[in-house]
């Protein structure tokens, strides 16, 4: 009997890791949903606000970058290169007038199924 249950188990046990091996995990599916963005003309405020919330952001990110450098977890020129980064980030986002451009990885796709 007990070799019968150890027989058993073991079909259990062998059934159950193939049945697991031929599962395939797959990511979400976009279900079609594409978001719209539009061409939108922001005021004189809305701007004011924008760049006041974007300059309390850099700030905060420098601050945290400043606070590693002094903890001697970045070194002084790693520090000063990521707070470049910032600022880069600040000018190109004040450049394109506070509106991420969020859908300009689309044209990535184009050029990469071209390619294929």
């Amino acid at each position: 009997m007990k070799k019968f249950l150890v027989i058993v188990m073991a079909i259990m046990m062998t059934v159950g890791v193939l049945g697991f091996g031929t599962m395939q995990m797959q990511a979400e599916e976009d279900h079609g949903h594409k978001p719209e963005f539009k061409d939108v003309k922001l005021s004189k405020q809305q701007l004011t606000e924008l760049e006041t919330l974007y300059e309390n952001l850099i700030n905060q990110r420098k601050g945290i970058i400043n606070k590693y450098q002094e903890f001697g977890v970045l070194e002084e020129e790693d520090a000063l290169k990521m707070k470049e980064h910032l600022d880069a980030y600040f000018s190109k986002i004040e450049e394109d007038g506070f509106i991420p451009k969020w859908d300009m990885h689309k044209h990535h796709e184009k050029k990469h199924k071209e390619n294929e």
